[in-house]
């Protein structure tokens, strides 16, 4: 009787042990996984014009391919080409000719949104990382041309895009769980229908006959080179 109460016993605390395992190590799967760390970074620099992004890194999500989302503002240097004539139909000179006169000014804006897998070469040398990404784009592009004796040709030009794009980032461990990133990448930007308010109102699809004299005046994205330097918060 003893035996078996001991046998009892016994089994009793084996399977209470082996519970408590399989619960550790459970517990501890889910604490990894939730402990993935998680970068927030800002950086700014040149993009057709000074440009500022935001974006937000999860790296090692499957070994070390990771996932980052991203938004860029940028001022264009550049928004109606000078060396373009206003109405070639009608003859009339170029923006640039209105511009020296002090009849003309220009303004734009360039908004994008990407996605990126983004793949880690982890520690090239000592303090400095690498990362390479790849993904696609979204950009919605603004440019306003205003005359001053002349509202019917004042225009804003505007045309959403879809694109694709390629980069590297380095990372510099500073403190904590600061570092300094530099970012290096090109965008590539397809053509899309252009709408006209303003002076103006219309639409030009691609491929329809005026697109491309319009698209010609415009300082749209095409190819774009970045390069921007900030800061990245790495491990939350």
């Amino acid at each position: 009787m003893k035996r078996l109460m001991t046998a009892a016993a016994l089994l009793t605390a084996l399977t209470a042990a082996t519970a408590s395992a399989q619960f550790s190590t459970v517990t501890t799967q889910r604490t990894i996984q939730s402990s993935r760390p998680v970068e927030l970074g800002l950086t700014a620099g040149y993009a057709s014009g000074l440009s500022g992004e935001v974006f937000v890194h999860a790296p090692n999500v499957a070994g070390p391919i990771g996932v980052k989302l991203s938004a860029a503002y940028t001022s264009p240097g550049d928004s109606i080409r000078d060396d373009v004539s206003i109405n070639p139909t009608l003859g009339l000179g170029t923006f640039g000719s209105y511009k020296a006169q002090g009849l003309a000014s220009e303004g734009g804006s360039h908004v994008v949104v990407g996605l990126d897998g983004t793949y880690s070469l982890g520690e090239v040398t000592p303090g400095i990382s690498v990362l390479g990404y790849a993904g696609g784009r979204y950009g919605m592009f603004k440019a306003t041309e205003t005359y001053a004796n002349d509202a019917a040709l004042s225009n804003t030009y505007s045309t959403s895009a879809f694109g694709v794009g390629v980069g590297a980032q380095l990372s510099y461990a500073l403190a904590g769980n600061m570092s300094l990133v530099g970012d290096l990448g090109v965008d590539h930007f397809f053509n899309s229908a252009i709408n006209i308010s303003g002076g103006a109102n219309d639409t030009y699809n691609t491929g329809e006959a005026g697109y491309n004299d319009l698209r010609s005046r415009l300082a749209f994205p095409g190819t774009v080179f970045k390069a921007k330097l900030g800061l990245k918060l790495s491990n939350y």
